[in-house]
């Protein structure tokens, strides 16, 4: 009887020692599952921060667009304002000049 005694411990042993290998698997794969939502975590977190800096640049382009738009404007008043003030006086010269000819 104190052979069964050995032998049942000795089953016991193995049952815990097999039950300790276990948990240390399961221990393990929630390491590697905790490092693999870190990983996951950082390339989010680059994500956000590439998009933050394209939209940050997008608006800059938005920007520098609409300025272009705003000079570009104004530059063709500006133009139209001189091409109205040339037909202007060339209008004068013409009439100046059909005045100098009648007399």
């Amino acid at each position: 009887m104190g052979q069964d005694t050995v032998e049942e411990l000795t089953k016991k042993l193995k049952i815990q020692s097999d039950i300790i290998k276990g948990y240390e698997k399961v221990l393990r794969l929630n390491e590697q599952e905790l490092a693999n939502a870190d990983e996951i975590i950082r390339m989010y977190e680059q994500i956000i921060d590439y998009s933050r800096v394209e939209l940050r640049e997008a608006k800059e382009t938005v920007q520098a667009s609409s300025m272009v738009s705003n000079l570009s404007r104004d530059e063709l008043m500006s133009a139209f304002d001189k091409i109205k003030s040339l037909e202007d006086a060339n209008r004068k010269l013409r009439e100046e000049s059909l005045k100098f000819n009648k007399d």
